[in-house]
């Protein structure tokens, strides 16, 4: 029974650890963690070049409990400050226990180069501690992103993170993954979006995901998606209120079952009713 814990909970690390800039926040996760059209605090990691069209001071905290074990839990937080040329964001996430942990810390900026462009990029810090004896990796790599929105109801974005291959250790030459992404959301009315992407990490089949988000009631709001490798499909809600934003989702995946999720965030400033606007265009909410 120990020896089926082990091969499960090491066939876990496998194939969500190893410093893979996974997504964070609630609302892309229970849209198969279709994130690189997302505006909105979460883009300080999921999409920089969405940080252009983020015009509020936010922080959100997050905490996802992976395939129901501790030993994978995820968690973290993020905060965007706009400035009057662009937008500053800095985000923290820490996945695993004591005897294995990695760590992220990024430093973001989104500049608007015109109505209906935004670019942006960050410095990304990571750690790696395995267990007492074995030591711990540090690595410094970065990513950049774009936004586009073609029409009023058309968006497309792209987003790659690591593009040099960063080296992971000396030993055997490894290093980590690059990750590509590109992405398109229709936004079908003002309580209605389709979103999809492709997301291809290098040594990995292209994982293909898709998602929609209903806003059936002034502060609530429904999401499903679903996703190609692995195969998965999830659920969420959100509610919106005076600039708070609480999210969850449930994710199952078909090979190690359930991940539970839910994120916080406040807007610190009026504004927030400006961004519920620009659901409209540019998926904040």
């Amino acid at each position: 029974m120990k020896l089926a814990v082990l091969i499960l909970y090491f066939t876990s690390i496998v194939m969500v650890a190893s410093n893979d800039n996974g997504v964070i926040g609630a609302r892309s996760s229970a849209m198969a963690k279709s994130s690189v059209c997302l505006s909105d605090v979460w883009s300080t990691r999921n999409n920089q070049g969405g940080l252009g069209f983020v015009s509020s001071f936010e922080a959100g905290a997050f905490f996802e409990n992976r395939f129901l074990m501790k030993e994978l839990t995820l968690s973290g937080f993020a905060v965007t400050a706009p400035i009057k040329n662009g937008t500053f964001g800095f985000n923290y996430s820490s996945l695993g226990y004591k005897l294995y942990k990695e760590s992220q810390l990024s430093l973001s900026y989104g500049l608007k180069l015109g109505e209906t462009i935004s670019a942006g990029l960050s410095l990304d810090y990571l750690n790696t501690r395995i267990g007492d004896i074995y030591g711990q990796f540090s690595a410094f790599t970065g990513s950049f992103g774009f936004m586009v929105k073609l029409q009023p109801q058309l968006v497309i974005a792209t987003h790659i993170y690591n593009p040099f291959r960063t080296p992971m250790q000396s030993y055997n030459h490894e290093k980590m993954p690059t990750i590509f992404k590109i992405g398109a959301q229709y936004i079908l009315s003002d309580r209605l979006f389709l979103i999809g992407e492709a997301e291809k990490i290098s040594g990995k089949m292209v994982n293909l995901k898709s998602g929609i988000e209903y806003n059936p009631a002034q502060l609530l709001f429904i999401r499903l998606g679903v996703g190609s490798y692995p195969t998965q499909m999830t659920f969420g809600l959100g509610v919106v209120y005076n600039g708070l934003k609480i999210d969850v989702s449930s994710a199952y995946q078909s090979v190690l079952g359930f991940s539970n999720q839910i994120g916080l965030s406040y807007c610190f400033l009026k504004t927030h009713e400006k961004s519920i606007n620009k659901s409209k265009t540019n998926s904040s909410y």
